[in-house]
């Protein structure tokens, strides 16, 4: 899922992904979270930024369309 490009660079993604986190750790008592992106739509630095880290990443294994192939990026936020 992404914010809306009206919305975009507005924090509204920044703040949504600081509440999962909060609710992952002081709601659920989780240790760590795990997310899969799209890549090559900017999301890696995205999620980078928030402290989360590529751990893998799947060469084409996301087909958007016949002439679109993407990498899924596995990244990692450890400890919350």
């Amino acid at each position: 899922m992404q914010t809306h490009p009206e919305f975009r660079g507005r924090g509204v993604g920044s703040a949504l992904m600081r509440e999962l986190r909060r609710i992952a750790r002081d709601d659920l008592g989780l240790e760590q979270l795990h997310l899969a992106a799209r890549g090559e739509e900017g999301l890696e630095g995205f999620y980078s930024r928030l402290g989360w880290r590529e751990v893998g990443r799947w060469p084409g294994a996301l087909r958007l369309a016949p002439d679109d192939t993407r990498d899924e990026v596995l990244m990692l936020l450890d400890p919350l």
